[in-house]
C-alpha cells in the first residue's frame, strides 16, 4: 500500500512569471527559404516524420520525439522532410528564462531525442476543448520541462555571479525609459565596458538586444492581456518613442505594434 506522498512546491514571487501566448498544431510542409527571427521562446515537439532545423551555420536533424526550442532574436528556419508534423507553444517570462538557464538550454543544446514520453500530454493538450487554454498549454510546457530536467546533468557549470548580478538588476528595471547602460553604469559603479562584457560572455547576447527582447516580450504579453493603445504600453514597456518602440517591435515581430494588437483581438 502506498502511504500519502507530500511533495512542497517552491513559492515564486512576482518576478518569476511564465505565460503561454499560443498552442499550434504544424501540419504544413516547411521549406526553408531564409533565416528569421522572433521575439519569443519556442518549444516544439516532433509528432511524426523527420526535418531539419536551420541555424547559423549549422544544420540540425529532427526526427519523432524530438523536443526543441528556438529563441528570441536568434535566426532559424525548420525544413519538412517525410511526413513531417510537429507541434509548439510559444512563451515569455522571467520564469521561463530562468527554466531555460537552470537546464542549460541554449542555442548549443536546444535539440533533446527520444522524449516521446510527452507525446500523450502534448496530443490530449491541443486537442481539449476548453476555455483553459492557458492552463492547458502551461500545464504542457512545465511538464516538459521536468522531463528535460531528469536528462540535465546533476553538476553543470554556473553563471559568474556578476554577470546573474547584472542580468537580475535588467530583469528589474528593463520598464523603466530611463533605464541604460548608462544609467546602470552609475547605478552600479561599474564600468560600461565591463558591464557590456560580463553579460555578453556569460550570456551571449548584449545588454542592448537583451533589453529589447525583454520589453518586446513584455509589450506582447501586455497586449495579450487586453493593452491596446500603442504610446500606452510603450512607456510602460521603456520606450518614452511610441515611433522607436514601433520600429523595434516590427523588427521583433514582423510587424507593427497595430497590426498585433489587430491579429489578437481577431485571434
Amino acid at each position: 500500500m502506498i502511504e500519502n506522498i507530500c511533495h512542497f512546491i517552491p513559492s515564486y514571487n512576482n518576478v518569476y512569471t511564465i505565460r503561454t501566448i499560443n498552442f499550434v498544431f504544424e501540419t504544413k510542409p516547411q521549406q526553408y527559404t531564409h533565416l528569421r527571427s522572433e521575439s519569443v521562446y519556442k518549444m516544439y515537439y516532433v509528432c511524426t516524420g523527420t526535418g531539419c532545423i536551420h541555424t547559423a551555420g549549422k544544420i540540425t536533424p529532427l526526427k519523432q520525439g524530438d523536443v526543441f526550442f528556438t529563441f528570441p532574436a536568434s535566426p532559424f528556419a525548420i525544413e519538412s522532410n517525410e511526413n513531417f508534423t510537429y507541434m509548439y507553444i510559444s512563451f515569455v517570462g522571467s520564469r521561463g528564462n530562468k527554466i531555460m538557464e537552470e537546464l542549460k538550454i541554449c542555442s548549443n543544446n536546444f535539440v533533446f531525442h527520444d522524449v516521446g514520453q510527452v507525446h500523450g500530454f502534448w496530443k490530449n493538450g491541443i486537442i481539449t476543448n476548453t476555455h483553459a487554454t492557458d492552463l492547458i498549454s502551461e500545464s504542457v510546457l512545465l511538464y516538459t520541462f521536468s522531463v528535460l530536467s531528469e536528462r540535465s546533468p546533476k553538476k553543470q557549470a554556473k553563471t559568474p555571479r556578476g554577470a546573474e548580478f547584472i542580468k537580475k538588476y535588467i530583469d528589474e528595471h528593463f520598464s523603466d525609459c530611463n533605464f541604460s547602460l548608462n544609467s546602470m553604469s552609475a547605478d552600479l559603479s561599474y564600468n560600461k565596458k565591463y558591464l557590456s562584457h560580463a553579460f555578453k560572455k556569460a550570456f551571449g547576447i548584449g545588454i542592448s538586444e537583451y533589453l529589447n527582447i525583454m520589453r518586446i516580450q513584455n509589450a506582447c504579453t501586455m497586449i495579450n492581456q487586453g493593452f491596446t493603445s500603442v504610446s500606452d504600453i510603450a512607456d510602460r514597456c521603456g520606450y518614452s518613442d511610441p515611433q522607436y518602440f514601433s520600429k523595434i517591435f516590427k523588427s521583433k515581430m514582423g510587424v507593427l505594434p497595430t497590426q498585433y494588437i489587430k491579429q489578437q483581438i481577431k485571434g
